[in-house]
């Protein structure tokens, strides 16, 4: 047989053995989705139903299509891209074939071109019982069938409009069409498809198998990535017949699966209270954790919606549900999607020991931190492979599947959705909707997991509409999920219950009671509204007082510091931030007590800062050290720190944001304190307010704010109720802000509400014109970007990663954080394209030195340098962080 002269792996020349003939790589890689879909996994049964299979014959007819995947590679084109110096035979170069296609659409070409031959000669067998009509609706089907497997790089192919002939070779050589032919008549005799012919026509099965096929397709791929580690699999020569290597191959597969840790499943256990969580300590669940512990779950995927108070415990409440959830069959695993990086951080390390407690005691479930900077975790402790031997790259574009398994391996982001447990942001999730590369490895990864997303209610609607296409794919998918919020309006409440019901194909409905809190459960039938009572310790009322002038707000500081209180005040802008800063520290007794905290500081800086907040102000402070202590900070405090305070000022916003910053008015028990107070500083109060009303006092908060009636209304709600109470008044706090009020808002306020309510549904229309039509199928589409063009959050503009420089003592460029390990992220501050044009550019004498710690840092590819000692106008401290133009307004 000609195709044993075809390599489909190779290495740098002169190894003993430089290559892996094709037909073994292709088997090896089907050697792993063999086991992958062994008929007693929970994923195989599940999809085995959605597909009205037997698990054994959705096994042998996936495995079939998944062994043509590299039929690409069988191009004179490709294999011209490495001969070996050793003495195998392979097939010679063929100078007129260059290779400028890739090898997965290659093989969707050959596919394409030469399919209806091959059945009409019987290299592949027509399923029998086709009428000639059904032989030409199959022309329909097979295009479905075959897309994941030929886009097994991450991202779907398309043959188009390419001539076979202008990549495979005939001549007196070889014939590779004649070898790709061979080949697969060969690989259907060891694994047989197995035609699901009574479902093949139907148009919901076909139907069914689109929507799966994206998670078939994150299948093939992480089969191709483990089946091409030579770790596992070792290089093969010899010939011998298929059905010999297919034995070589499953053992191989065996190893490689029992090594990375894919072969195990965890064993969840039945829920048996928390108590057994903590060490058998005596603990009285929450109104929230009964409620959890005692909803009755139903048959299929779930949805579940907890609104409760700050301290009401939602995030046990959400394990609770997640290990009923696992322990009822309903999920493999779990994925809790936060926010932000901090606070992503702070539940990777809050469920450290927690997500054991699902699981017996012979379960080791892999548990994986995701998001961009983890490596700056110190608790963050992944599994990633010992290096293995490399593979050629084919082209400086195409990176082999050995090369971006081991860049995957070392990229958790990705990990962390195959993790039985993972911890992360919320975009990475997002992007399993979204066209970026190895998206469907993300969907496959969420597959049967119980997907928890912390703070609900604190996405835009770029990202709201985001999150409810993924939460319909996920029901569809038959995954279940559970949302935690404080401060969710009804409209969202109501998006997300209609979301759900769309992916299970029901009728929608709206939510029809207002208690808070309330538990709200979403399957099939009608939705459950669970009212709940609330514990009087997280019951709270904040009195609201106003503040109309920035001189206020500094003496209010000052006051505090004289009783021995700490305060905190929250601005909206870094900038209004500093000048606060600056004002206060002047005039502070004590100037260590007073720190400056928002989000234009390096990383090193930050991370230093966050430490000193929680030394000061956080559970374990002591009354000696939070007395007189000053926080000035932006939104980063309320959103990151576990954090309180005994008086908050704050500029005014929205009213969700500042329930979510009175949240940390003295949230924590330390006996005997003052009454907490939210200072609030906005404009005078004015019934019939003009189109300036709030950027005469609080301009910065206005650019960031601009549908200005959202303060009007939240002003005007917290003057009718003089206090923030929680729960009683939960609803009415939110609802006059965000409910049925347009005819409430003063006329000079509605042009502004309309140019945002424009702009929020232009953003919403941006998600669904973003976000990939998962039930069209793997296609190709012109959607597909690199992850740089298309984002998870909506920018008002792009922002730059910036990395702070200085000059050593011997005047050599140096990275701000010194020596670090990971000194390249740690010198970095993100800032808004506009910003960071104000920078300076590096001069022109450092260029050398810039690029040299370019090579040595990967972190500083794509960025900005930025030397502040040498910059005329700009500055930077590490206690104020980045000041635009304040070298020019000092001189």
């Amino acid at each position: 047989m000609t195709y044993y002269r075809y390599w489909g792996k190779a290495q740098a020349k002169g190894e003993a053995i430089e290559c892996h003939l094709l037909p073994y790589h292709n088997l090896d890689v089907a050697a792993v989705g063999w086991l992958l879909l062994s008929p007693d996994k929970p994923l195989t049964q599940r999809l085995a139903v959605q597909l009205s299979l037997k698990p054994e014959q959705l096994r042998n007819f996936l495995v079939f299509w998944l062994g043509l995947h590299d039929i690409g590679k069988f191009s004179r084109a490709f294999q011209g891209l490495f001969q070996p110096t050793s003495s195998v035979s392979l097939v010679p170069a063929a100078a007129q074939y260059v290779y400028k296609e890739r090898h997965d659409r290659l093989g969707a070409v050959v596919w394409e071109a030469k399919w209806l031959d091959w059945f009409e000669d019987g290299t592949l067998q027509w399923p029998t019982g086709l009428t000639r009509t059904d032989r030409k609706s199959l022309r329909a089907v097979l295009p479905t069938i075959t897309a994941p497997f030929f886009g097994h790089h991450g991202q779907p192919v398309s043959a188009g409009n390419i001539d076979v002939e202008m990549f495979f070779c005939c001549d007196e050589h070889a014939d590779d069409i004649e070898a790709t032919r061979q080949f697969i008549a060969d690989w259907a005799s060891v694994v047989p498809p197995g035609w699901p012919i009574e479902q093949l026509f139907s148009e919901q099965w076909v139907y069914a198998l689109q929507t799966l096929s994206w998670s078939i397709a994150g299948w093939a791929t992480l089969s191709d990535w483990l089946g091409s580690n030579r770790d596992h699999f070792s290089y093969y020569q010899k010939k011998m017949p298929l059905a010999d290597y297919w034995q070589i191959a499953l053992a191989n597969a065996e190893q490689a699966l029992q090594e990375t840790g894919f072969n195990k499943i965890s064993k969840p256990l039945p829920y048996a209270g928390m108590a057994r969580w903590f060490g058998k300590q005596t603990i009285t669940p929450t109104p929230l954790q009964q409620a959890a512990e005692t909803v009755e779950l139903t048959d299929g995927p779930q949805l579940f919606i907890l609104e409760d108070v700050t301290g009401a415990g939602k995030t046990e409440a959400a394990c609770i549900l997640t290990q009923r959830l696992l322990a009822a069959g309903h999920g493999d695993g779990l994925y809790f999607a936060l926010p932000t990086m901090a606070t992503s951080n702070a539940m990777y390390s809050r469920l450290g020991n927690l997500h054991r407690q699902f699981y017996t005691a012979e379960s080791t479930p892999s548990f994986v931190l995701a998001h961009g900077a983890r490596e700056l975790n110190d608790d963050f402790i992944a599994a990633v492979a010992a290096p293995q031997p490399t593979d050629l790259d084919y082209t400086a574009s195409e990176l082999s599947a050995t090369s971006r398994c081991n860049q995957w391996l070392a990229d958790s982001r990705k990990k962390a959705l195959l993790a039985e447990v993972g911890v992360g942001t919320i975009d990475q999730a997002l992007m399993a909707i979204l066209p970026f590369r190895h998206q469907s490895l993300r969907l496959y990864g969420l597959a049967r997991k119980v997907l928890v997303i912390d703070e609900v209610h604190a996405y835009d609607n770029y990202m709201q509409t985001l999150l409810s296409q993924l939460l319909a794919y996920h029901a569809r998918q038959g995954g279940s999920a559970i949302l935690l919020t404080a401060t969710l309006p009804r409209a969202m409440r109501s998006a997300l219950m209609a979301a759900w019901q769309t992916g299970l194909g029901q009728p929608t409905t709206k939510p029809q009671k207002e208690d808070f809190p309330l538990l709200t459960h979403v399957s099939e039938g009608q939705p459950l509204e669970l009212p709940l009572g609330s514990r009087k310790e997280v019951s709270r009322s904040v009195e609201v007082a106003w503040l109309t002038e920035e001189e206020q707000a500094i003496e209010a500081v000052l006051a505090a510091v004289e009783a021995g209180e700490c305060i905190a005040w929250v601005r909206n802008t870094v900038d209004d931030a500093i000048r606060a800063f600056e004002a206060i520290a002047a005039r502070h007794p004590d100037q260590e007590r007073c720190l400056l905290f928002h989000s234009r500081f390096a990383m090193v800086d930050r991370q230093r800062i966050e430490s000193q907040v929680i030394e000061r102000l956080g559970k374990d402070s002591t009354a000696e050290i939070r007395k007189g202590q000053v926080l000035i900070s932006t939104q980063v405090f309320q959103e990151s720190l576990d954090c309180d305070v005994d008086v908050m000022i704050s500029d005014i916003a929205p009213i969700d944001l500042l329930i979510q910053r009175a949240g940390r008015l003295q949230r924590h028990q330390r006996g005997e304190r003052c009454l907490p107070r939210l200072l609030v500083l906005a404009p005078p109060w004015a019934d019939e307010p003009d189109e300036h009303w709030l950027k005469r006092t609080l301009p910065g908060t206005q650019a960031v704010y601009r549908d200005t009636s959202l303060s009007w209304l939240t002003q005007r709600v917290l003057r009718r109720l003089e206090a923030i109470r929680m729960p009683e008044e939960a609803r009415d706090l939110i609802e006059g802000v965000y409910g049925q009020v347009i005819d409430d808002i003063p006329e000079a306020l509605q042009q502004a509400r309309i140019e945002q309510g424009s702009i929020r549904k232009a953003s919403g229309s941006l998600a669904t014109f973003n976000a990939l039509n998962l039930e069209e199928g793997y296609t190709k589409s012109d959607q597909w970007q690199e992850e740089q063009e298309i984002g998870t959050r909506l920018m008002d503009e792009p922002t730059i990663n910036v990395v702070l420089l200085a000059c050593a003592a011997n005047g050599e460029l140096a990275l701000w954080a010194g020596e670090h390990r990971h000194a390249g992220m740690l010198s970095q501050v993100k800032l808004r394209q506009s910003q960071a044009a104000k920078l300076a550019a590096l001069p022109s004498r450092h260029e050398s030195q810039w690029l040299a710690l370019q090579e040595r840092y990967k972190a500083l590819k794509y960025t900005q340098p930025w030397l502040p000692s040498d910059d005329p106008n700009c500055d930077y401290e590490t206690q104020w962080g980045v000041r635009l133009g304040s070298k020019e307004q000092a001189s």
